[in-house]
């Protein structure tokens, strides 16, 4: 009922009474109630007040002139005693009004903010959501909530942007616990006047945000003025639900992160494990070709020896085919005696011992040289190279891989450099092996010592190899305390480096 209809029904109960000439104990005094009632109901404490009095003042007229005519008589005391409940209903009633009416909004700001912070999105877009709920709700002129630890910058709304100095209350209340209530932020020499400013006193209420886990962070309130006591009991409550939000919140935050994590991971290795699979099944591939082709040559010889023994000189030629394919052979299943060892973490124990670079770098030059006329190996060793600590026979393989390589991928031929330098700042001897032929891709240099690793190029599409070279490389050197490292650029050449610690 609005206010006119109000008083229109006080106006009409008095109306009633002077109609039926009613006097102090007439049972329609009792019809005051009903808009009391209303007012009560409606307006809360100030309207059930406001609406007593008003009842009693309309009633008075026809108490008050029977006390004075008939005196204090049984019905006067009667409608004395109705005046004043007139007043006591329409007050009690109209706080208990204001007080179903602040816990009703209560709970429902509870369940706002509740609501809020289950809803998607992050944390901190989360929390801007509820301060801005909390400063319309609570008519605050600032909010502010202070996480723990610092790892993130308050989440404010207008007016609260010194919540985190280092001597603001929200710090003060982070370190001591326990509400903090302050009657003017401008004057209060703890805290350093985090919301300077001009006009009425800006008081706020500061409520640490306890969860399971322990202190989550802080909420601030400031208000300009008057800061009810139940505005503050409120807050406490608030503080409560709002704590255990934000820990759940964190929480369900932490598990999307991992469950994001966990998914990129899965889809990582799944693609990691469908590149094994295909490279397996290529290696399979190659491994077919690579063992045919010299089983058979061997077969083709050794068949033309046994079928028309040619003379000397031709049988001389077969032998040294079927011995070159023999090797070869013998090569390949090396590679592959190792790469099973390396797969089954049973790598050969190595010997390092001082080894000198220039016999086991002329030898391999030699050898290789004498294979290609086409390449040219450079050699440039300094005369008073130290001593390596190394493994005679694994170094030795790791320098025919690396010039095996420098050959296959320079088909156009060209010089084969090989060197070695002291490098003073790591205590290391560095042998280094240059080509001048068709480069790696930078996108490809990261899986290059990989297994099975092969990088096409329409130039060496015909070179054979089960792509374990590299890979076996790295696991010799590592083995020897060593590191190696690759430098290459596409239709330059590649640069290969091993670091050997000195004997």
């Amino acid at each position: 009922m609005s206010p006119p209809g109000i008083l229109l029904g006080f106006g009409a109960v008095t109306a009633t009474l002077v109609w039926m000439g009613a006097g102090p104990a007439s049972g329609f005094r009792h019809l005051y109630l009903v808009p009391t009632l209303w007012a009560a109901l409606r307006f809360g404490g100030l309207g059930g007040g406001g609406g007593g009095l008003l009842a009693a003042l309309l009633y008075a007229p026809f108490v008050l002139p029977a006390i004075e005519r008939d005196g204090l008589t049984a019905e006067a005391v009667e409608g004395l005693i109705s005046l004043a409940l007139f007043l006591f209903v329409g007050s009690v009633t109209g706080a208990l009004a204001r007080r179903a009416w602040t816990r009703a909004a209560r709970v429902q700001l509870l369940l706002s903010l509740q609501g809020a912070l289950t809803g998607g999105g992050g944390l901190r877009d989360l929390l801007e959501e509820v301060v801005r709920q909390l400063q319309t709700a609570l008519e605050a002129e600032g909010v502010a909530i202070v996480l723990a630890g610092g790892a993130e910058p308050p989440v404010t709304a207008r007016g609260a942007e010194g919540a985190l100095a280092d001597d603001s209350a929200a710090a003060w209340v982070m370190r001591a616990g326990g509400s903090l209530f302050v009657s003017d932020l401008e004057s209060d020499r703890r805290f350093g006047a985090p919301w300077p400013g001009a006009g009425p006193p800006r008081r706020a209420l500061l409520v640490p945000l306890d969860a399971r886990a322990g202190r989550v962070g802080v909420l601030a309130i400031q208000r300009r003025g008057e800061f009810p006591r139940e505005l503050r009991a409120t807050v406490q409550t608030l503080a409560l639900a709002l704590a255990l939000g934000i820990d759940n919140a964190a929480l369900a935050e932490r598990q999307r992160r991992f469950a994001d994590e966990l998914e990129e991971k899965v889809a990582a290795a799944t693609r990691r494990l469908r590149e094994l699979d295909r490279a397996k099944s290529d290696f399979v591939s190659i491994v077919s070709h690579e063992l045919r082709t010299p089983l058979t040559s061997i077969q083709g010889f050794s068949e033309l020896l046994l079928t028309r023994p040619p003379a000397a000189e031709g049988a001389r030629r077969c032998l040294e085919a079927i011995h070159r394919e023999a090797e070869r052979l013998g090569r390949i299943v090396a590679d592959l005696l190792d790469l099973a060892r390396i797969e089954s973490g049973r790598e050969r124990a190595l010997g390092p011992v001082p080894l000198a670079l220039g016999p086991l770098v002329d030898a391999n030059a030699h050898l290789f040289q004498s294979q290609s006329a086409t390449h040219t190996i450079e050699r440039d060793l300094p005369p008073a190279l130290p001593p390596v600590l190394a493994d005679h026979d694994a170094l030795d393989r790791v320098l025919k891989n690396l010039l095996a390589n420098a050959i296959k991928y320079s088909p156009a031929g060209g010089p084969i450099r090989v060197w070695a330098r002291v490098a003073e700042e790591s205590g290391s001897v560095e042998l280094g092996v240059e080509d001048r032929g068709v480069g790696i891709p930078a996108a490809a240099l990261p899986g290059i010592f990989e297994r099975y690793c092969r990088v096409p190029h329409p130039d060496t599409a015909a070179v054979g190899g089960l792509g374990l070279g590299l890979a076996l490389v790295k696991s010799l050197v590592e083995a020897q305390g060593g590191r190696i490292r690759v430098e290459s650029e596409p239709g330059v050449g590649s640069r290969f480096v091993v670091s050997l610690p000195i004997a």
